[in-house]
C-alpha cells in the first residue's frame, strides 16, 4: 500500500564519500529507503551531482511585444551535435547572494538590461535522478529605458552571449515545432504563454 505522504517515509544513508571536487561534486551514496509497500529496499548505490542553485529568467521586451533569449557555445550537448544553444539567462547563485539578486545580475551580465521587477514562477529540478541543482525560474519585463550596456556576459567567465529576439506572437509556434531543446527555456516559454492568455480574458 503506497504512502499518502511521501516525506514521511524511512530513508537509511549508511555512507556518503566525495568522489570529485571541481566545480561541481560527486558524491557516492550507499543507502537503503522505505517502499511503497511498507518494506525496505536492499542497500543500493546511488550518485548525485551537487552543485550550487542557480536562476534563470525569460526577459520580456515590453516596447518590442518580443522575448529575448541568448545563444552561447555548450560543450555537452555536443554529443548529439549540437553546440550552440538558445536559453533563458541563467546562472549560479553566488554566496551570500539572494535568487532575486542573482537573477538581477544574471540579466544585466547576459542582456544589458536591469529589469524593474521579476516574477518567480517556479522552482524546478532539470534532472533529479543525478543532479542536486535546484532552479528558480522568473519572468522579467524590460523597456529600453532599462538597457545600461550591450551585453554578451563576463569576459573572466569566457562567455560569448549573444541575444535572440523572438516576437511574441511566434513563441507558440516556435516552441510547438520543437525549435527549442533547453529544458528550463521551454518550461519558461510555456509559462510565458500562460501568462499572456490569461491577460486577455
Amino acid at each position: 500500500m503506497s504512502k499518502d505522504d511521501p516525506k514521511q517515509m524511512h530513508i537509511d544513508i549508511r555512507k556518503e564519500e566525495v568522489i570529485f571536487d571541481e566545480f561541481f561534486t560527486v558524491k557516492r551514496a550507499y543507502l537503503r529507503h522505505e517502499k511503497f509497500d511498507g518494506g525496505m529496499t536492499e542497500e543500493i548505490r546511488r550518485y548525485s551531482f551537487e552543485k550550487n542553485d542557480a536562476v534563470a529568467a525569460l526577459v520580456y521586451h515590453i516596447e518590442e511585444d518580443a522575448v529575448l533569449l541568448v545563444r552561447q557555445y555548450r560543450y555537452p550537448p555536443m554529443k548529439h551535435g549540437l553546440a550552440w544553444i538558445d536559453e533563458v539567462v541563467a546562472g549560479g547563485i553566488d554566496e551570500g547572494e539572494s535568487p532575486e539578486e542573482a537573477i538581477l545580475r544574471e540579466i544585466e551580465e547576459e542582456t544589458g538590461y536591469r529589469p524593474q521587477h521579476c516574477t518567480q514562477i517556479h522552482d524546478m529540478y532539470v534532472s533529479p535522478g543525478v543532479f542536486s541543482e535546484r532552479i528558480r525560474l522568473f519572468i522579467a519585463e524590460v523597456t529600453e529605458s532599462d538597457r545600461i550596456h550591450k551585453g554578451g556576459g563576463v569576459d573572466h567567465e569566457h562567455e560569448d552571449i549573444e541575444s535572440v529576439w523572438i516576437p511574441a506572437d511566434e513563441v507558440e509556434g516556435r516552441l510547438l515545432s520543437g525549435e527549442f531543446i533547453d529544458a528550463k527555456t521551454i518550461v519558461a516559454l510555456y509559462a510565458f504563454l500562460h501568462k499572456n492568455q490569461n491577460k486577455r480574458r
